[in-house]
């Protein structure tokens, strides 16, 4: 794959073509293709979980309304790979390796530029993530090559720690509404997702929730592919 944010929108561009409905993916859907690209999951693996869920719901004639009733598919086609995969000799460079391909510098270094002002704007106190971010910055700005995966896991890292001190600070019964406004949306994720993964997908749609209401635009390296938060 020779540009990191091709995982995002082949997966979202392959459930669209499958649907033949031409429907924005929502947000909760990128948590959870965030959360496939985080596990290791090959792109070609999901398409091949998505595939398999549109020939069960065509026999069932029904179809597909998001990406977490694929996730069943997606799941078991990746534990099919890792035994396939036993024994394998790993290539250098995969097709899912995205290291220093498809990351402009220059991009990056306004990116975090944005999110420094944005933070610095609020009244709270963000001094871990404003100190992370400008040493992130000053190591970007003297690297020649820049390995995309890496930064983008910082700045999901820096993007946690910043909604964290918005969580910290917002008032008891709006983040006990917040919560429910969460917990009410991802219903439909809840009987296609483990126990373990729903948890991890409901906080950081959570955390996602507060950058929203803050107005503190999307951490990682995506939120430039898409001019904004998807």
């Amino acid at each position: 794959m020779d540009n990191y944010f091709n995982y995002f929108t082949e997966v979202e561009e392959h459930f669209i073509r499958r649907r033949q409905k031409h429907l924005l993916v929502p947000p909760l859907d990128w948590c959870l293709i965030e959360l496939w690209k985080n596990s290791g999951i090959p792109i070609h693996v999901v398409i091949r979980g998505i595939d398999r869920s549109f020939e069960t719901a065509r026999s069932r004639k029904t179809s597909p309304r998001s990406l977490s009733y694929c996730h069943p598919a997606v799941t078991q086609a990746f534990e099919e790979h890792q035994r396939a995969m036993v024994g394998a000799e790993e290539e250098e460079s995969g097709p899912d390796d995205f290291q220093g391909r498809g990351v402009d510098s220059a991009r990056v270094l306004e990116h975090l530029d944005r999110l420094t002002a944005a933070l610095r704007e609020r009244p709270e106190e963000f001094d871990t993530p404003l100190g992370l971010l400008s040493s992130l910055r000053q190591e970007i700005s003297v690297r020649e090559q820049l390995d995309g995966q890496q930064i983008d896991q910082d700045l999901n890292h820096v993007g946690f720690l910043a909604a964290e001190v918005l969580r910290d600070g917002m008032d008891r019964k709006r983040l006990r509404s917040l919560r429910s406004e969460v917990r009410k949306e991802m219903k439909i994720y809840k009987r296609h997702l483990s126990r373990e993964l729903f948890q991890r997908m409901e906080e950081n749609y959570l955390h996602r929730k507060l950058r929203e209401a803050a107005k503190i635009p999307e951490f990682g390296l995506l939120a430039l592919q898409l001019g904004g938060t998807p």
